[in-house]
């Protein structure tokens, strides 16, 4: 689909201003995050990142065009959601407008969330932090992890295992970067012989969940 020239500003203009959003959420939990709490998470809802309810917010701007001075105004959302219809699915957080629909996504593997020895806590911070890379990217991410056989038995002396690399990429695979890193014991896909995590079923995922 190609879009006019309008319709690309109008989708750079609510990204950025969107990212702006989401900073100003990350400085209000930090903010309060030194004061008494009411819960961790004040003033956001206290089930948050994982909370049915959305954010909204209203943006607005003026363009000038020629002479003209022309008046932009949106709703933007935050939401969460998670496809339960099928074992393992990703969750998913994405930004919408009543512009654009998607203006950024992330998404965290489901093994992650399920692992309780993970490196990695989904806090409300690394949620809005992951969504500010996807607004300023124009791209969606996601973040998971890869297992590697031990290949630096100087970094990794007398190491039997895998070392597992939490990362968060874009969809096309590339590094954005990585978050942590663990030994994990051996652990092989029953369909293709691929590493896996420790938490999860016995193949990857991609032969889990339909096409």
């Amino acid at each position: 689909m190609n879009h006019t020239p309008e319709q690309l500003m109008i989708g750079k203009r609510l990204r950025d201003l969107s990212a702006s959003w989401i900073r100003s959420l990350r400085d209000t939990l930090q903010m309060f995050a030194t004061l008494p709490p009411t819960h961790p998470n004040y003033p956001l809802p206290s089930d948050f990142p994982f909370s049915t309810t959305s954010l909204k917010e209203k943006i607005h701007w003026i363009e000038a065009v020629g002479s003209d001075a022309i008046p932009y105004r949106f709703n933007v959302r935050l939401e969460y959601y998670i496809d339960t219809s099928h074992d393992w699915s990703p969750a998913i957080w994405v930004v919408r407008s009543s512009a654009m629909s998607v203006l950024g996504r992330v998404e965290v593997d489901y093994r992650i969330l399920a692992d309780r020895e993970s490196p990695l806590t989904i806090s409300s911070d690394f949620v809005l932090e992951m969504m500010v890379q996807s607004l300023l990217r124009e791209q969606p991410l996601r973040l998971s992890s890869r297992v590697t056989p031990n290949s630096n038995p100087v970094v990794y002396p007398g190491l039997v295992g895998n070392i597992e690399m939490f990362e968060l990429r874009t969809l096309s695979g590339m590094l954005i970067m990585e978050v942590a890193r663990r030994i994990v014991a051996i652990r092989r896909c029953s369909v293709c012989d691929h590493f896996l995590p420790p938490v999860g079923p016995s193949a990857c995922i991609a032969h889990l969940l339909p096409l």
